[in-house]
């Protein structure tokens, strides 16, 4: 057994599979296995099945206003697209390409829960991979957070400028300025006149989980996927279990790692001491997989091209 396998198990005792019956879902119990921590499946539905179950327990979790405000913003970087009401496209991949783990969006945009949806997936590989924290590691406290902040020399921002801005570029409040301890990564050129921005590595902190009711350790995508040293042990965790597809001419990780120009810096943490627990999923159409984005990241192998068609939708509260 492997150092990876030793300390990620395939935990599939966490996931809860909860039936649609003619009475509908049992909401109450999808929202008890969320406060265990569990992932939620449920199966054999409609994609108009899956927005109002998601409308259901986003609103009773007090979340209804982040899904709503998630869904709208689904077309505003161009990067996804609206399929339903609440459910957007998702990052597209290139042949052999894989997504590394993560938990969605940044400290800033604060996403507490994630949900999939299964239109299809017909190929060799495309296996949705969950890996659950283990909030007690000492890795947690040498990461950082990409992020963008403020300049010193900037001009003040009037009301109307400070929404543009913080529209445009994440920022978390008109005073987060660059501090002392940040790495500047990226001077950047904002389009507002006066305006003086940097892109920096911050140190990571902890974030309030609304569905377990605790602040916990966080593997952003705005960490994960800026770091090289999350990749290596995530494709050995592919090839020790048989996940990773590999062409006859061999795989350059570089090309396969959908997120490799982003890793800007190398934290050298132990990656598999971020995490203690693993559910692979090989999704089925009309399956709804439902977690809390903060505690849970994910991640999707690669699979050989023309295989057959992926189509996940994503919703995000």
């Amino acid at each position: 057994m492997s150092k990876q396998d030793s300390v990620i198990s395939n935990a599939l005792h966490r996931c809860i599979i909860i039936t649609r019956n003619n009475g509908g879902l049992d909401v109450n119990a999808a929202i008890d296995a969320l406060g265990q921590d569990h992932i939620v499946l449920v199966r054999n539905i409609s994609i108009g099945d899956a927005d109002s179950i998601v409308y259901q327990i986003t609103n009773k979790l007090g979340l209804l206003q982040g899904l709503e405000v998630q869904a709208n913003f689904a077309n505003f970087l161009g990067h996804r697209h609206q399929i339903s009401r609440y459910f957007m496209s998702v990052g597209s991949l290139d042949e052999y390409q894989f997504h590394t783990p993560h938990s969605e969006g940044s400290s800033i945009a604060n996403i507490q829960l994630s949900c999939f949806f299964c239109f299809e997936n017909s190929t060799d590989g495309g296996d949705t991979i969950l890996m659950n924290v283990n909030d007690a590691s000492e890795g947690w406290g040498l990461l950082r957070e990409q992020v963008t902040k403020i300049s010193p020399g900037s001009k003040p921002l009037s009301r109307g400028e400070w929404v543009r801005a913080r529209a445009l570029y994440r920022l978390r409040s008109p005073d987060d300025y660059v501090a002392p301890d940040d790495r500047i990564v990226l001077e950047l050129q904002p389009a507002i006149p006066g305006l003086r921005l940097s892109s920096v590595l911050t140190k990571a902190q902890r974030a309030y989980s609304i569905i377990l009711k605790r602040d916990v350790n966080v593997l952003w995508d705005s960490i994960g996927n800026v770091d090289q040293s999350s990749l290596e042990p995530f494709v050995q965790m592919l090839q020790h279990s048989g996940l990773l597809k590999i062409p006859a001419d061999g795989l350059e990780f570089s090309q396969a790692d959908l997120y490799f120009p982003r890793r800007v810096w190398r934290s050298g943490v132990d990656y598999t001491a971020l995490f203690q627990d693993r559910i692979v999923l090989k999704l089925e159409p009309g399956d709804l997989v439902i977690q809390n984005n903060l505690t849970w990241a994910h991640a999707v192998n690669n699979w050989t091209p023309k295989s057959g068609i992926r189509k996940i939708g994503a919703a995000f509260a």
